[in-house]
């Protein structure tokens, strides 16, 4: 080999190093380079949260604005149109279906997860949407007229349901605790409660329970669409 393919061979091998050295350099660059920490990410997720909680207060006010707006319109009408005797039935009907604010005696309850997990059985130191569900069911089997949940009423279509560590009342979700309020006999409810199945195995695993009797309780009314409750119904005459 003559010294002229030796200098080929090491211009070479130079080259080969140098590339090799390069991209190792690259990589070392971009492993070093800043990460986002933590509480940034957290803080960017807590304003992200905060900007739809204010869109969802908006769209709140444009819902009741436009209730309040459709109410006057039916009390225009049925107070020009007959005695009276519409415009009773009318509010009758809104009472009975959850769809007006109201108020009155009852019982308030707040639930929450158990202070100390167990640690072989964690998941009965939850708090669950079974539980609340069947919580709600012995109110009315005490006679409960109206109740709600953090204050979202519950009406017959409102479906109870898990939303991984919160549940979800009418398609809004909550985490513990949870207040249940009733309106009814106070008494009647207070102990359908206490002598229930559902309260024995609540308190076994050590889920916080209060409930108390109160008066003057208020429940507001059903704030939802109430158009999707009716939506594919059709109407038969017989």
């Amino acid at each position: 080999m003559n010294s002229k393919d030796k200098k080929y061979i090491f211009m070479f091998i130079f080259m080969f190093l140098g590339v090799i050295g390069t991209v190792q350099f690259k990589s070392i660059l971009n492993n070093t380079k800043e990460k986002p920490s933590m509480a940034y990410e957290i803080e960017n997720i807590m304003k992200e949260l905060d900007s739809e909680k204010a869109i969802g207060n908006e769209l709140r006010e444009e819902i009741e604005f436009n209730s309040k707006k459709k109410e006057s319109i039916l009390k225009t009408f049925s107070s020009s149109n007959d005695d009276g005797l519409l415009t009773t039935k009318w509010e009758e009907a809104k009472l009975y279906a959850g769809f007006t604010n109201v108020k009155g005696d009852g019982v308030i309850l707040t639930l929450n997860d158990a202070k100390e997990k167990n640690p072989i059985k964690s998941e009965y130191s939850l708090l669950h949407d079974s539980d609340i569900y069947e919580v709600v069911n012995e109110l009315k089997k005490g006679g409960a007229q109206a109740i709600s949940i953090n204050n979202e009423r519950i009406i017959s279509t409102t479906e109870i349901m898990c939303a991984g560590p919160t549940i979800r009342v009418n398609k809004n979700r909550y985490a513990v605790p949870f207040e249940i309020k009733a309106i009814g006999d106070s008494k009647r409810l207070y102990y359908t409660f206490i002598e229930s199945e559902i309260y024995s195995v609540l308190a076994y695993n050590n889920i916080r329970v209060d409930i108390k009797e109160a008066t003057g309780i208020e429940i507001p009314k059903y704030n939802g669409n109430a158009d999707n409750l009716v939506k594919g119904l059709e109407v038969v005459d017989k």
